[in-house]
């Protein structure tokens, strides 16, 4: 919105396509240019679009190019607007006029390869904008479906990222100046969770945290985070459903409900929805509710202790009250105690929702820097650094070849350096077990191919692990940050459920099918489990055996 509204203005480009998905804010862009006092006075508005003159040059827009304009077709439409476009190469394009237009990119993608033939260099810049390319010739095809809202702007180093900058937006004092007079002010869940944010010293803070979540989301890729979905689901963070009139009402309520209904409210419950929300971010943020995860020790310590005993363990906040606090010690004093065989259901359960709340409060306004341990991805903060090229894939190839070893249900995989073992297969009652070896250094951890394009938050969301054999075509395993999680723990020992090897496990199944079929060198057989044997094939075809940790034999 600001790089490429200045380039555009400049008359730097002939012709501009955003293209993205609903509510990732391209018509948005066109119109705030249209309504600026310089293009104004010199705009004639059409039906889904406008001209306008600027510094000698003329700019002709399109609200919506996936859309009829006044009973004429969208085919006609497209081919009205590209038509300067036509032909081989650049050399006819206009020099005085800019074009921009905001086209679904299916639509674009489809349209150009159906005219292929007679705009051919246009689609050639075009498919290779969508994909991060570069703008070529005047011509900028500029993909928000690339956009992350937890990125920062690539050209401004140590710019905060669209989420930073919305959520500052939303709390920012003069629209919070109204509840100055509200006789709920020290009380109301939407008032408290403003107050948190706008808090000078701990606000940040509680906002990383909560970036740190919708991090977490993008970069499980199961969902493009437009404008609109981020800006909802904030809004429903901070304020819920209800309007003012209604906040009162559930405050003059009397009874049980109303207290729980006001803990959901505030934001340390309601970043993940709840009651009222149907939003399809929110959907995904509430699958990583650290209030679900596990610390034993702090859990045993917020399900026995008053809320309030660790208080000096968390953030202080000047402006706002200890409501929440409050409704805490009430849920606190409420909880049953009772280990009768009658009540233990309702008990687990009452307590399971109390520590969760905590656990959850805890999350955001802990003074140390151990939050991160409470999030469900403990990879998280490797993974993100790895996606941004903070830290070395080069460092991380070795354990991810260690892990997958590890759920080849080799013990001790280090004995084996860097090369991967492929267990050949299960047979019943056999004695011996053989394993096909593949050398590490033909593995290889890669980021993918990063965007170029300046006017675009990009952060790739999954690294890629691919063997190149000798000959053959490579193998190739996509790692997000749900495989990237798996295999740490893989590492650790752990052994995944029947559920998960027909989920993301399965991922990792079609790697280790498509490496079984590249060409091998050597085989680890072992009739203990404790003692191995290499068997390896040299250049000359001569077969050597030696075991693993001794001398060649």
């Amino acid at each position: 919105d600001e790089q490429l509204r200045s380039a555009l203005l400049a008359g730097e480009f002939r012709l501009i396509a955003v293209t993205g998905n609903a509510g990732d804010g391209k018509t948005a862009f066109i119109q705030q240019i249209e309504q600026a006092t310089e293009v104004a006075r010199t705009l004639e508005r059409r039906p889904n679009g406008g001209t306008f003159s600027l510094a000698g040059r003329r700019f002709v827009t399109n609200h919506d190019g996936s859309q009829d304009e006044a009973g004429t077709t969208n085919e006609e439409v497209l081919r009205s607007f590209f038509e300067p476009f036509e032909g081989e190469d650049s050399a006819g394009w206009p020099q005085d006029e800019t074009r921009i237009i905001a086209i679904n990119e299916g639509r674009l993608v489809d349209f150009l390869t159906e005219h292929g033939a007679r705009y051919r260099r246009l689609r050639e810049i075009v498919l290779a904008g969508l994909g991060g390319g570069a703008p070529e010739e005047g011509v900028a095809a500029v993909n928000l479906n690339l956009r992350s809202v937890v990125a920062p702007p690539p050209a401004a180093v140590g710019a905060d990222a669209i989420f930073d900058r919305l959520l500052r937006r939303l709390t920012a004092e003069k629209y919070w100046e109204a509840c100055a007079g509200c006789d709920l002010r020290d009380r109301c869940y939407v008032h408290h969770n403003a107050r948190t944010f706008m808090d000078p010293v701990a606000g940040p803070k509680v906002a990383e945290r909560l970036r740190a979540l919708y991090t977490v989301t993008h970069l499980r890729g199961r969902l493009h985070v437009t404008m609109r979905d981020l800006r909802s689901a904030l809004a429903f963070t901070l304020a819920g459903t209800r309007d003012c009139d209604q906040i009162h009402e559930l405050y003059a309520t009397a009874g049980g409900d109303s207290g729980r209904e006001i803990l959901n409210g505030l934001y340390f419950n309601a970043w993940q929805g709840g009651a009222g929300s149907g939003d399809r971010l929110l959907e995904l943020l509430r699958q990583i509710d650290v209030g679900e995860a596990t610390n034993p020790d702090l859990d045993r310590a917020l399900d026995y202790l008053p809320p309030d005993t660790r208080a000096t363990t968390r953030f202080s906040f000047a402006e706002r009250g200890d409501y929440d606090t409050q409704l805490l010690a009430r849920r606190f004093r409420e909880l049953p105690r009772d280990v009768s065989g009658a009540a233990v259901d309702g008990r687990m359960t009452d307590h399971r929702e109390y520590v969760a709340m905590l656990r959850r409060r805890q999350f955001f306004e802990r003074r140390d820097e151990d939050w991160k341990e409470m999030l469900p991805y403990r990879t998280y903060d490797t993974f993100w650094g790895l996606v941004t090229g903070r830290k070395s894939a080069d460092l991380h190839r070795d354990p991810l070849v260690l892990a997958i070893n590890r759920g080849e249900g080799l013990s001790d995989p280090r004995r084996l350096g860097n090369a991967l073992a492929l267990r050949v297969r299960d047979v019943e009652h056999g004695t011996v077990r053989s394993y096909r070896l593949f050398p590490g250094e033909r593995f290889e951890l890669m980021l993918p191919t990063a965007s170029s394009h300046r006017f675009v938050e990009h952060v790739p969301q999954e690294l890629r692990l691919v063997y190149t054999p000798p000959g053959g075509d490579p193998a190739e395993l996509v790692v997000d940050l749900d495989i990237f999680e798996m295999l740490s723990r893989l590492a650790d020992g752990y052994r995944p459920s029947l559920e998960e090897q027909q989920g993301r496990y399965l991922k990792l199944t079609v790697f280790k099918n498509v490496l079984s079929s590249a060409p091998y060198q050597e085989v680890l057989v072992t009739p203990s489990g404790h003692d191995f044997y290499r068997i390896g094939r040299e250049r000359t075809g001569v077969l050597k055996l030696r075991k693993l940790g001794e001398e060649e034999s």
